[in-house]
């Protein structure tokens, strides 16, 4: 059995993939002299830097994986009259990637103005992972590089890269742009492909309703929890990520928006829980979960029952109730107050013995459903407006954002709020860790652990969590 900070750390770093919007910064090409060469080959030259340690980790768990170097560089744009090719074989040559690893080495290089990913490996690799592969992993990036959240994509990228590296063909399948995935929708319906698109609930709904038709009517909720999911497994066997899926949830729509997800992310689903076959069901209330077999990579999938008697797929509820760590292929619960704790243990299941956050976060209270999304965002929104001193508020707004949609910036951005109003509130500094680990923002979620563990001083599980954390992301030391 792992130690608790071994299990968080692992939570940290296996949340730690992600890219984000960029802008600004001095040049590479400025340089004139070699270009410095640290152990992790993490080149930054844009304005955004909040993930570079979440970057330097994700390089680092690659290579220790796969005994592959990975390197990433990233350009606010290309240099006067170089082409991406002519740029990428450049720094490939410049900064000797794979040298140190027996000339096994991958290069992904992205520059932002022009939308353009390249990807380059070694002479050693390219058996495993060929041309043709990484010309379709460079195409889907100018759909992905586009989101809210491009973080899956990154993920993917230097996952299944590793893979065909380390001859798993079979589990590798290249990421592409899922076909219901329209320029349209991109672009919210507006005309612009832009950068970041759908800003609003309003402008996901929209550009939902502008999709394709598309013949879903074999995938309708049932009044038998067991069709229901049957069904939805279904739809994962057939890659279907169309996030008008009739037996998903309202926030699980705007959940698939936010983060697109192609058919290979979708079939590697399926694999994963039909691995772990048999699942059994087991129901709280109106919710219900579909609990895979010990020993498999997997979350449970979680079922809501509405009003009108139909079980229908909470696809956030997987995300934001249950956590699996990398050094463990079972999952945990997150909360204390998980309404399926008891149960989950009365199956012996391992990992029941104690929730991750324990008491210092829980979840909200679970609304009847189904209810207008973008109506009851209103309703908190105005409330707001009439107190928007009221941390509470905010925190509430966070909560639906959270655990209806997995909506992370925007959830952020309400207990940041919440967390300025009410500075020693120590459930919102929990709630806002959880998600700085979720959204890869690694920097944040240490400056929070680091107050956590000065505010709550006689908590040894917290002091041994920032330590273990602190020393995990000392580069300089490590």
């Amino acid at each position: 059995m792992f130690s608790e900070s071994s299990r968080w750390r692992s939570a940290l770093i296996v949340t730690c993939v992600v890219l984000a919007t960029l802008a600004g910064g001095r040049a590479l090409w400025q340089h004139q002299r070699e270009l410095h060469r640290p152990e992790y080959v993490l080149i930054n030259e844009t304005g955004q830097h909040d993930y570079d340690l979440a970057f330097k980790m994700s390089l680092k768990l690659a290579e220790k994986k796969s005994g592959i170097e990975n390197a990433l560089v990233l350009l606010e744009s290309l240099p006067p009259s170089k082409t991406i090719e002519e740029t990428a074989a450049g720094l490939f040559e410049q900064l000797r990637i794979g040298a140190r690893r027996n000339g096994r080495g991958i290069l992904y290089l992205y520059s932002a103005k022009e939308n353009f990913l390249r990807i380059l490996v070694s002479y050693d690799l390219e058996g495993d992972i060929p041309d043709a592969y990484c010309r379709r992993l460079e195409e889907a990036a100018r759909t992905y590089m586009l989101s809210e959240v491009p973080q899956d994509f990154i993920s993917e990228l230097i996952i299944t890269t590793n893979l065909r590296g380390m001859g798993s063909k079979s589990a590798a399948d290249a990421p592409s742009r899922p076909r219901w995935l329209s320029d349209d929708f991109l672009s919210g319906g507006g005309g612009a492909l832009v950068r970041g698109y759908g800003k609003t609930m309003a402008d996901y709904q929209r550009a939902i309703r502008s999709l394709p038709a598309a013949d879903l009517q074999h995938f309708l909720p049932s009044q038998d929890a067991k069709v229901t999911m049957e069904r939805y497994l279904s739809s994962l066997a057939a890659g279907i990520g169309d996030p008008r899926l009739p037996l998903l949830t309202e926030g699980s729509r705007i959940f698939r928006a936010v983060v697109p997800r192609d058919e290979a992310q979708q079939k590697r689903i399926h694999e994963f829980f039909q691995g772990a076959a048999p699942y059994r069901l087991i129901f709280a209330g109106d919710l219900g979960l579909a609990v895979p077999q010990p020993g498999h990579s997997n979350l449970p999938f979680v079922l809501r029952r509405g009003g009108d008697a139909l079980w229908y797929v909470d696809e956030p509820k997987a995300w934001t109730y249950f956590h699996r760590f990398e050094d463990n292929v079972n999952f945990y619960v997150k909360y204390a107050d998980n309404p399926f704790l008891e149960s989950l243990r009365a199956l012996h299941l391992p990992n029941m013995e104690r929730a991750i956050y324990g008491d210092h976060a829980r979840t909200p209270a679970l609304p009847a459903y189904p209810y207008a999304l973008a109506s009851e965002i209103q309703v908190r929104e105005d409330t707001i407006r009439s107190e928007p001193q009221n941390a509470e508020h905010h925190a509430a707004l966070g909560d639906l954002y959270l655990f209806e949609m997995n909506w992370l910036t925007k959830s952020i951005a309400q207990y940041e709020k919440a967390v300025t109003l009410a500075p020693n509130e120590i459930a919102y500094h929990w709630r806002l860790m959880d998600l700085y680990i979720n959204a890869s923002l690694a920097d944040k979620a240490l400056a929070e652990l680091k107050f956590l563990s000065e505010h709550l001083p006689a908590d040894q599980q917290t002091q041994d969590w920032y330590r273990s954390y602190k020393k995990e992301y000392d580069f300089d030391r490590n």
